[in-house]
C-alpha cells in the first residue's frame, strides 16, 4: 500500500519527535552511561523535559551548550571541556556524543575530534562513541535505532570481529524497539528465559526506567544493562530484534560476528505472540510453559467478551512507525475498522503495510479521522480526540495524563488482553456518556 502525505505549507501539532530524544532514551537503558548532546542548551532541555514527564524519573543527559560564536569559531572546544569535566568528576562507563542539526549543518567534525581525544588520553575500559542525528531527518524511532547500532559497532571494534570469540548457544541478545515500555521489555525477557535461555537486552530500560526507588543523586544512569554484560552479549548465539527499526543493529552483529538474527515486527496479539513462542520452542526444544497457554485462553475470552463493544467501531492511530504497525495488527485481529493510520516518517515496514498510511501530524489525524470512535496516540492528541468526540487511549510517547503508563504492558498474550480490555472500557464509557447526555437533553425539552 502506498504512503501518502497531505499537501500543506506547514506542520500543525506534529507527531514527529526529534532523533536526539530517541538517542537519549537508548542511553537510559545502559548502566553508568551519560549522553552528551552536542548542540545548543535547548537541544538537551527538550528531551530531558519530555522524558522526565513521561517516565517521572530523573534522566541522565549533558550538553556542550553551544552558542553562536562557539559554532563559528570552534564548537569542539566546548565538547572537549565537557568531556574533561565528565571524565574527571563522574567517571561514566559509557559516553555517547549526540550530534544535532546545529553541528551537522555547520559541518562540525566531532567524530575525528573524539578519535583524537581517545587516542591522546589513552581511554580504555569503557565505551565512547558518537552518532549524528539531525532533527530534519527521521524521528524518535530512527534516533533510538541508530544509537543502538553505533553502540554495538563500538563494542565490536573493542572485542574484534568474526572468529575471535566463543559462542554461547543458550544466550540470546534482545534488541527491543523504542516503542516498548519497561514493562514490555520485562515481559519479553521473561518469555525468552522461560525456554531456558539467558537474555541480555541492549538497551534494557526495564531495570532503569521501571519506577524503582533510589536514594541520593547521580548524574549517570542508574539501572540498565552494565557494560560487561553488553560486551558479553557479543557471544550470544542468536539476536532477537523486536520492531522493524531494530533490523539494522541486528544485521550489524550478523555482518561483523556472524550472529544469526530474527526480527519480529510485532510482539502483540494472538498471531505475533504465537509466532514468537513457536520460534522459541523450535530453537530450544523446550515446551511452551502452561502459563502462556492460560494467558492465550484469557486473551481469547477477553476478545469474545469485548466483541460487542468493538462491533461497528472505528479507530484512528497516530504513532511511530513500528508502533503503528503493531497496533494496526492488533486492531485487525479485533475486527475494528481503521479509519486513519498516521505516522511520523516513512520506513520500509510502513511501505509494506497492506493498509493506507499517512505521514503527517495530528492536524492530519483530525482531518482524516472524522467520525472515528477511538483515538490511539500520545498525550498531544487529547484535545483532538475531544474535538472528534472519540474515546482517547494514551499510547506511545509522551504520555503524561496517566500514571504508570511507562509500566503498561502490550506485548504477549497478557499485554494484548490488557489493551483489549482497556480499549473496550473506554468505548463502553463513551457510549454511556452519550446515552446520559441524550437523556438529559430530552428531559430539558
Amino acid at each position: 500500500m502506498t504512503v501518502n502525505k497531505r499537501s500543506k505549507p506547514t506542520s500543525v501539532n506534529p507527531i514527529k519527535i526529534g532523533q536526539s530524544l530517541g538517542s537519549v532514551l537508548a542511553f537510559q537503558g545502559c548502566y553508568k552511561a551519560l549522553p552528551i548532546v552536542h548542540g545548543a542548551q535547548g537541544c538537551s532541555a527538550f528531551p530531558k523535559a519530555l522524558l522526565t514527564r513521561h517516565f517521572r524519573e530523573p534522566i541522565a543527559v549533558q550538553t556542550s551548550v553551544l552558542q553562536e560564536m562557539d559554532v563559528i569559531f570552534d564548537a569542539n572546544r566546548n565538547l572537549e571541556e565537557a568531556l574533561n569535566t565528565i571524565l574527571s568528576k563522574h567517571r561514566p562507563d559509557i559516553i555517547g556524543i549526540i550530534g544535532t542539526e546545529l553541528t551537522d549543518v555547520a559541518g562540525v567534525d566531532y567524530q575525528s575530534m573524539l578519535k583524537t581525544y581517545k587516542r591522546e588520553r589513552n581511554m580504555r575500559g569503557g565505551l565512547a562513541f558518537s552518532v549524528t542525528l539531525p532533527d530534519f531527518r527521521g524521528s524518535l524511532e530512527s534516533g533510538f535505532s541508530s544509537t543502538v547500532e553505533a553502540m554495538l559497532d563500538e563494542m565490536i571494534q573493542q572485542v574484534g570481529h568474526r572468529g575471535s570469540r566463543s559462542v554461547n548457544s543458550r544466550q540470546i541478545t534482545l534488541l527491543p524497539g523504542s516503542f516498548l515500555t519497561p514493562g514490555d521489555v520485562m515481559e519479553l525477557k521473561e518469555m525468552i528465559s522461560s525456554f531456558g535461555f539467558e537474555v541480555i537486552a541492549v538497551p534494557d530500560i526495564s531495570t532503569s526506567l521501571s519506577g524503582h526507588l533510589l536514594t541520593g543523586f547521580s548524574p549517570l544512569t542508574r539501572g540498565g544493562v552494565p557494560l560487561d554484560s553488553m560486551l558479553q552479549s557479543l557471544h550470544s548465539g542468536l539476536t532477537l530484534a523486536i520492531g522493524g527499526s531494530m533490523e539494522r543493529p541486528a544485521r550489524r552483529l550478523h555482518n561483523a560476528l556472524g550472529t544469526p538474527y530474527k526480527v519480529f515486527e510485532s510482539a502483540m496479539g494472538l498471531k505475533a505472540t504465537d509466532d514468537i513462542l513457536q520460534f522459541l520452542h523450535q530453537i530450544s526444544g523446550e515446551p511452551v510453559q502452561l502459563r502462556y497457554c492460560w494467558q492465550r485462553e484469557n486473551l481469547l475470552d477477553s476478545m469474545l467478551d469485548a466483541h460487542f463493544q468493538f462491533a461497528g467501531m472505528s479507530a484512528l492511530v497516530a504513532l511511530e512507525p513500528d508502533h503503528l504497525y503493531t497496533v494496526s495488527s492488533w486492531l485487525e485481529e479485533l475486527g475494528v475498522e481503521q479509519k486513519a493510520l498516521v505516522t511520523s516518517y516513512e520506513t520500509p515496514l510502513v511501505v509494506e503495510m497492506e493498509r493506507e498510511v499517512w505521514v503527517g501530524d495530528l492536524d492530519d489525524v483530525e482531518f482524516l479521522g472524522k467520525g472515528a470512535d477511538l483515538w490511539i496516540g500520545n498525550s498531544h492528541g487529547i484535545n483532538g480526540a475531544a474535538r472528534l468526540d472519540a474515546a482517547f487511549m494514551a499510547a506511545g510517547f509522551p504520555v503524561w495524563n496517566e500514571l504508570g503508563a511507562y509500566m503498561a504492558t502490550s506485548v504477549g498474550y497478557r499485554g494484548a488482553m490488557e489493551w483489549t480490555n482497556k480499549a473496550a472500557n473506554l468505548l463502553m464509557r463513551r457510549e454511556e456518556e452519550h446515552r446520559e447526555s441524550s437523556i438529559r437533553y430530552r428531559g430539558w425539552n
